[in-house]
């Protein structure tokens, strides 16, 4: 039995409420994997907002994060979104690190007792070459305006001056992170530093005041539902955004499709998964 219903999809793959009967909608957007691009998920989550016929979205996070811009920029389209109508997070393996940052501005988290969350923090590596390049003969010359312009360069060793600048860079980012997500669950910035950028449990981020509830995405649905005083059993619901194909992909993906149709469909999908 399907969770949700949907309807027919515009050309992007996402759905449109133009020409549907239903009165009742809901969003379904989905973030999956590293965060290195927002343009799309933003880009979708701004249609849902500007949408009257949309009462409320489900987010459904599984990515332990990725750039600190993107992540930003998903955590402002997400309160811009909620601040409008409910906005229900369902974490499923996880949402850590800029994951989280998406997801913290919605009205209700909730997460699998053994969902991974938190990992409030910013990373940065600076990897070191300058030994390689020595045994492979060739050097580097670097001309700047600063001294500091080329602070982490992988050519050069890092001076006490280039790590003071570049920790002081990380905490500004950390700073702001963490500013973020206090404003948004009502915790203290102390609260939050104490936890020293660890990633915890779904059942820990309960306790620190990370996440709402406990459940599963259909539990998360549900509450959804009863926030945006939705009476259908079933509504109409609009999912997206679209993943992107390359057109090589586009192309095999049809030629699959038209394939198959020519077998019995009943075999259950296959799926290869972590033990």
């Amino acid at each position: 039995m399907a969770l949700f219903s949907s309807y027919s999809q515009n050309d992007e793959g996402e759905g449109g409420s133009l020409f549907s009967s239903h009165s009742e909608k809901l969003g379904v957007a989905t973030l999956e994997g590293t965060i290195d691009d927002s343009a799309r998920m933003v880009r979708f989550l701004r249609k849902l907002r500007e949408d009257s016929a949309v009462r409320g979205v489900l987010l459904r996070v599984n990515s332990g994060g990725g750039a600190y811009g993107p992540s930003q920029e998903l955590y402002y389209a997400v309160k811009k979104l909620a601040e409008k109508k409910p906005v229900v997070v369902s974490i499923g393996s996880v949402a850590a690190s800029g994951g989280y940052y998406a997801a913290c501005p919605a009205k209700v988290i909730y997460a699998l007792p053994g969902s991974i969350t938190g990992s409030i923090g910013v990373l940065s590596r600076f990897p070191n070459l300058q030994g390689v390049s020595e045994k492979l003969g060739f050097t580097y010359n670097s001309f700047t305006s600063g001294k500091l312009k080329d602070a982490g360069s992988p050519f050069r060793p890092l001076t006490e001056e280039d790590r003071a600048y570049l920790q002081g860079l990380i905490g500004d980012l950390h700073d702001i992170f963490v500013g973020d997500v206090a404003q948004a669950r009502k915790l203290t910035p102390e609260a939050l530093n104490a936890l020293q950028g660890k990633a915890v449990t779904g059942t820990a981020g309960l306790s620190l005041g990370l996440v709402d509830k406990l459940g599963t995405q259909e539990d998360a649905f549900e509450e959804l539902k009863k926030l945006s005083s939705i009476t259908a059993k079933q509504p109409a619901v609009i999912r997206g955004p679209k993943k992107e194909q390359s057109r090589l992909e586009e192309f095999f993906g049809r030629l699959g499709a038209a394939f198959f149709k020519k077998f019995d469909t009943a075999m259950p999908d296959l799926e290869l998964r972590a033990q």
